[in-house]
């Protein structure tokens, strides 16, 4: 079943690059990197932007600054927001779980890809590939969750404080969700295609 071993690896790569696109957005003020945001916070014309890393802000549409990058930013420790999101204080260690979930979502995403493209599509790779895409699926589900959890939670704790206060998640939690749907329907032709054996590699060894 070539073809179906031919739509797991490319959705696979979408979801790849769903996943770094996300793990490098909102990292510094630079076109493209800017816009990649997990939620934004608007006061009036100003607007925060909250990502993995860390913080920008700015005013209108432009982007004026954007905090130093640290490993799992907790969006509590953002000086521009402090009183609006009291109801997220003390989850810092969910931001780090999710920082690291997404970083492991990733790194199984990359070995179903490089292990089904270096073993030329071999059923053994399909089998591989097909776990490490459904594992991927079932941590960027939890990592999904997360996100909109906490993303949500922290705009209505901000609305509630000041009624001029919104928000709304950013391309980055889309993208994500982009990966996680990309990551179900892969385990599934990998797992199809391995059952039904791998076309490709016969019509390989009969060329």
């Amino acid at each position: 079943m070539a073809v179906f071993a031919s739509l797991a690896t490319f959705t696979t790569f979408a979801a790849l690059i769903l996943q770094m696109f996300t793990l490098i957005g909102n990292t510094y003020n630079k076109p493209f990197l800017r816009d990649l945001f997990l939620a934004r916070l608007y006061d009036g014309s100003d607007f925060v932007d909250f990502g993995l890393w860390n913080y920008c802000s700015g005013s209108g549409s432009t982007v004026y600054m954007c905090s130093t990058p640290q490993a799992g930013y907790a969006w509590t420790n953002n000086p521009l927001v402090q009183g609006l999101t009291d109801n997220l204080a003390g989850q810092d260690k969910l931001f780090l779980a999710n920082f690291v979930l997404y970083w492991i979502a990733f790194g199984l995403t990359l070995f179903a890809l490089l292990i089904t493209l270096m073993s030329h599509f071999q059923r053994s790779s399909d089998v591989c590939a097909s776990l490490a895409c459904f594992l991927a699926f079932v941590v960027m589900l939890t990592v999904f969750v997360i996100l909109v959890v906490i993303s949500l939670k922290g705009l209505n704790a901000a609305r509630s404080e000041n009624s001029d206060i919104s928000g709304y998640l950013g391309p980055s939690v889309w993208m994500s969700l982009g990966a996680m749907v990309g990551l179900f329907f892969s385990s599934i032709w990998y797992c199809i295609s391995c059952c039904f054996g791998s076309g490709r590699v016969r019509a390989a060894n009969k060329a």
